[in-house]
């Protein structure tokens, strides 16, 4: 087969690929840098997604005060949501997740967990969707 015969992967898939990757594999600097503004809250958390999907080319907003959604700007679709867990030991704060992706049907969700047991400023971070609704994606830890 040759090159013109083979499919162009479609923009979409690229970008989901993209969403897919972004906390795993992750340098040094930027496991600090996502670290420090976890550790910062909520507020600095959301401006520095934001600069992740301004360079994605989608839209970032607030739902119900705790979830930053990544909207798809020509089809509208919640392309990711994020949020953070600050008490992981509360079993409702787990099951929430599951019920606002289940409400807001993003393609992939991620939570950043304080891992205060650990230490302080130590994250783990998850990834769900639709291939796997709980997989550890990476470790991260604010000195």
């Amino acid at each position: 087969m040759n090159d013109s015969a083979k499919k162009e992967i479609p923009e979409i898939v690229k970008k989901r690929i993209k969403i897919a990757k972004l906390f795993y594999p992750l340098e040094r600097k930027l496991q600090r840098r996502l670290a420090k503004n976890l550790v910062s809250g909520f507020d600095d958390t959301f401006k520095y997604l934001n600069e992740f999907a301004e360079s994605m080319n989608y839209v970032q907003a607030v739902k119900e005060k705790r979830y930053i959604i990544w909207k798809d700007p020509d089809k509208k679709n919640n392309e990711c949501m994020f949020c953070i867990i600050e008490d992981i030991t509360k079993l409702s704060s787990v099951m929430e997740i599951f019920e606002k992706i289940i409400k807001y049907s993003p393609v992939f969700t991620y939570a950043f967990v304080n891992q205060k047991k650990t230490g302080i400023g130590v994250f783990d971070i998850f990834r769900f969707s639709k291939f796997s609704y709980l997989e550890h994606c990476n470790r991260i830890k604010y000195p």
